[in-house]
């Protein structure tokens, strides 16, 4: 195992791969413009993970000025190259439709060629995409037989025996329907309006997103009066928010499926967020709506006001556990896969008090909803932003 000073020394030298894992030592201990410096230099080596790394804060805008079209042109750079982080982020780029338009096809071809090279999160993604049959069984044990733990989780009980899996031939079983098939809203209020979509997700798609959220859960938060996010009684549920970094082509049909069930662009949600809930855990009644306070005005300005909420009930094999609209006298629990959506703003673009709302406490099993807010403002580039 090389030392750090070896490493220090060949990186300083010009060696490439040396820069990178230097650049991987700075970030993880916060040290973000030693981090950049390195990045930088092995990228002008042509060293695809360094692009692959820059293409990402150029279009987050992290420790770079935000930058789509050059971003995204080196994630494919690198995605060409082979890079594992380059082809998981061009097969983002593309799934979502971030900064050009939306191409599934290609995203696809980025999650095959990173199977192929052993990836087992792709290989998850493709098995879950595909038709059910032997190929999307297999693709799936292979990713488990990986330890990656969504696909244990979506094949459940059964421990299919591990074979060769013709990668080449998942384009021809992917089967997208369960992401595009026509969706009914159940108006159940016109002030504030308030509805519910049955079967917006499949139960393998919901099993795929709790195990992605379980392993990073964190205390929720909510925005405060201060204008910041802080830890509260108000709430005891536990979150995982999945950002760009975090997301794959299977969360970003997610992410146009819900955007679409709700009438809004994709672009103008917050990342998708999964909420869990244990016995006794509850999130007292708030509203989604950002207060309009001198506090939160530089918010509101750089982000817009919070609009609609989508709440995904991934699972329904628990008790108590409903959204409760206390002003409203109205409770809604809907079944596994099915949305409840509901307006924090009336149709003048005034704030809704009564879309206060609370997540009630389970009183027996754990609950799991994904949650996803969608504002007055674009919040990630869309597909004219390149």
């Amino acid at each position: 195992m090389r030392s750090f000073e070896d490493v220090h020394a060949a990186a300083q030298a010009g060696d490439a791969g040396s820069q990178d894992l230097l650049a991987q030592a700075m970030e993880q201990s916060g040290r973000y413009q030693d981090a950049l410096g390195w990045w930088m230099a092995a990228a002008k080596s042509g060293f695809p993970a360094a692009h692959a790394k820059l293409g990402l804060w150029q279009l987050v805008g992290f420790n770079l000025p935000q930058n789509t079209k050059e971003g995204a042109t080196r994630i494919f750079a690198a995605a060409k190259a082979g890079d594992p982080l380059g082809l998981s982020l061009a097969s983002v780029l593309d799934a979502g439709g971030i900064g050009q338009p939306q191409d599934i096809t290609r995203a696809i071809g980025w999650l095959t060629t990173a199977a192929k090279a052993g990836d087992a999160h792709a290989a998850c993604q493709l098995g879950l995409m595909a038709a059910e049959g032997e190929l999307r069984t297999a693709a799936l044990a292979a990713s488990a037989a990986l330890q990656f733990d969504a696909a244990s989780k979506v094949l459940g009980t059964s421990t299919p025996q591990t074979q060769a899996v013709d990668w080449s031939a998942m384009a021809a079983e992917i089967d997208l329907s369960p992401f595009r098939c026509p969706m009914t809203a159940q108006n159940q209020l016109e002030t504030p309006a308030i509805s519910i979509v049955p079967d917006v997700l499949s139960d393998a798609v919901c099993d795929y997103v709790m195990a992605m959220a379980e392993p990073a859960l964190r205390r929720g938060m909510i925005v405060n009066e201060r204008g910041s996010e802080s830890v509260e009684d108000v709430r005891s549920n536990r979150v995982m928010n999945f950002g760009l970094a975090d997301s794959d082509v299977v969360l970003e049909l997610i992410n146009h499926r819900l955007a679409e069930a709700a009438g809004m662009p994709v672009e103008n949600a917050e990342g998708l967020g999964v909420l869990h809930y244990v016995p006794g855990e509850r999130y007292a009644p708030h509203v989604d709506y950002i207060a309009e306070t001198p506090q939160n005005a530089e918010h509101l300005a750089a982000r817009g006001q919070r609009v609609r909420t989508v709440l995904v009930y991934l699972n329904d094999d628990f008790e108590g556990g409903s959204t409760d609209f206390p002003r409203l006298n109205l409770s809604f629990k809907p079944s596994r896969g099915s949305a409840l959506i509901f307006d924090s703003v009336g149709p003048s673009g005034q704030v809704e008090p009564l879309s206060l709302h609370s997540g009630t406490p389970t009183t027996r099993g754990e609950k799991w909803v994904i949650s996803k807010w969608f504002r007055t403002k674009a919040l990630r580039p869309g597909p004219g932003d390149a």
